[in-house]
């Protein structure tokens, strides 16, 4: 399938982002949600992100900038922004339910060859699909923040993925410069896995006392050569959203995932991180 048309549902920072990237790369973009002010707030954002990480050094043209915005078209309709579009990336908040039920609307109202990714960081996409009946058009395809940046994308296979949207959905993201890896589906997939389990075990050393939030974070940069620390990144992904990919990894994988009391304390008392401007660090 020749993809020319993408639509993303979700404009927060992951969907602004995708959106960015995929008009960057020629594609025409619908961005999608629920009000015309979270949509001006986002392609504000990526007019700011065009001219201060690629205009102001030099590795796009204002001519190119603009070209690359006005390829992104806004929308509070769904319906009428999956029409004519060969892939429809979803990037709302991570919880199964609300994506379980988003893509079953989707597989009742696209076009059988169109691709249903979603771009979860740890959630099943065989779980995900179990509500639609064109289970084998159901991809993962995680994209990593900020996604005009970043260079890995991580392609999900569900149980049910068929190997035609598999090959279809790679050859879409290594045209946006990316590198591929390809995962068997699994809680957390490759990266979430791992990353999570730094992050928690930082949090846990800060709780028995170990070593200062600063100390932590500049061990763990210069030691492993991270251009950020775990605390720094928690912060930055935001401990919410840590604290649901604990839970859940707990529950798909055992007690040995159990995330750090501070954790859920600093979740409970709103310390989020930037998301807040208090964490682990004040912003």
């Amino acid at each position: 399938m020749d993809i020319k048309n993408v639509c993303v549902i979700g404009a927060g920072a992951m969907g602004l982002g995708i959106a960015q990237l995929a008009a960057t790369h020629g594609y025409t973009v619908n961005l999608v949600d629920i009000t015309e002010e979270i949509l001006e707030k986002a392609k504000a954002s990526i007019d700011k992100n065009l001219d201060r990480f690629f205009v102001a050094k030099s590795k796009l043209s204002n001519e190119e900038a603009k070209n690359i915005l006005n390829r992104i078209h806004l929308s509070t309709n769904r319906d009428e922004a999956i029409k004519d579009v060969q892939i429809v990336i979803e990037a709302v908040f991570e919880d199964m339910a609300l994506k379980q039920d988003l893509l079953f609307d989707l597989d009742k109202k696209c076009k059988k060859n169109i691709i249903l990714a979603s771009n979860t960081s740890s959630l099943s996409i065989t779980d995900m699909a179990k509500k639609a009946t064109n289970q084998e058009r159901i991809v993962g395809i995680h994209f990593f923040n900020p996604a005009p940046v970043m260079k890995l994308i991580e392609l999900i296979k569900g149980k049910n993925t068929s190997d035609e949207i598999l090959e279809s959905s790679k050859k879409f993201a290594l045209s946006l410069n990316k590198t591929v890896v390809t995962v068997n589906d699994s809680p957390g997939f490759i990266t979430t896995r791992l990353i999570y389990v730094l992050c928690n075990e930082a949090i846990n050393m800060k709780q028995e006392g170990i070593a200062s939030t600063e100390d932590i974070d500049t061990a763990v940069k210069l030691a492993f050569n991270f251009p950020m620390g775990p605390l720094e990144l928690s912060d930055l992904v935001g401990n919410d959203i840590y604290l649901h990919i604990g839970e859940y990894l707990t529950e798909k994988l055992g007690e040995n995932y159990n995330p750090s009391p501070l954790l859920k304390k600093m979740v409970n008392d709103n310390l989020i991180g930037r998301k807040t401007k208090r964490g682990f660090y004040n912003y």
